[in-house]
């Protein structure tokens, strides 16, 4: 028996089934076949993914804190960068610096202010005093200067005479003056003008 026998057989067994129209009451999106090993594929690997306990996923630390922030900025970014000149200059503008840049600096010249050395009288009065005070201490300074000098050398020659010896001033009186025309009361009157009673008591 061949196939068409047994078709008939059925047909005739049949006879509404086979009166149906012979489609297929199935349908195949497009491309289904194309896309499904890919769509196979992903599936296995999402369903690996779902046993794991780690996820494999994760968050930076302040990520949803600082997110708003981060995509405001790079809005901002992206507004500048869509721009085609962020900034622009004047017509001629670089051509006119060199001459707006001298003309300023030119007629900016700085007033130079004029100060008077004597602002009032009193002034006058007050520097004049200064310098009569001044000069007033620096001479008398100097006088006395000049009278410590002078006593310190008398000083130094009463402090002679004190040193030389008693013999040696007899000595001395009787090479310039002979014997008799000296007197005990002029020697004696001699010694007590020119030395202290405490030279003589201790040169005795």
């Amino acid at each position: 028996m061949n196939k068409r026998e047994e078709n008939m057989e059925w047909e005739l067994e049949a006879p509404y089934l086979a009166s149906l129209p012979r489609t297929t009451p199935f349908s195949v999106p497009d491309d289904y076949f194309k896309h499904f090993p890919s769509q196979v594929e992903s599936v296995i690997f999402l369903n690996g993914l779902a046993e794991k306990e780690d996820l494999g996923f994760s968050v930076p630390t302040g990520y949803f804190e600082d997110l708003t922030s981060a995509i405001q900025s790079r809005i901002t970014v992206d507004s500048f960068a869509n721009r085609e000149t962020a900034f622009t200059t004047p017509d001629n503008y670089f051509e006119k610096l060199n001459a707006a840049i001298l003309s300023k600096t030119i007629s900016d010249k700085p007033k130079t202010k004029v100060r008077r050395l004597w602002g009032s009288d009193f002034m006058k009065y007050a520097s004049a005093a200064c310098f009569i005070i001044l000069a007033a201490t620096g001479l008398y300074l100097n006088q006395q200067n000049n009278l410590k000098l002078e006593r310190s050398a008398e000083l130094v020659s009463e402090q002679m005479l004190y040193d030389i010896d008693e013999n040696v001033i007899i000595e001395h009186l009787n090479e310039t003056q002979t014997a008799s025309n000296l007197s005990n009361a002029e020697m004696e009157s001699y010694i007590l003008e020119n030395y202290t009673s405490n030279d003589i008591s201790t040169n005795l």
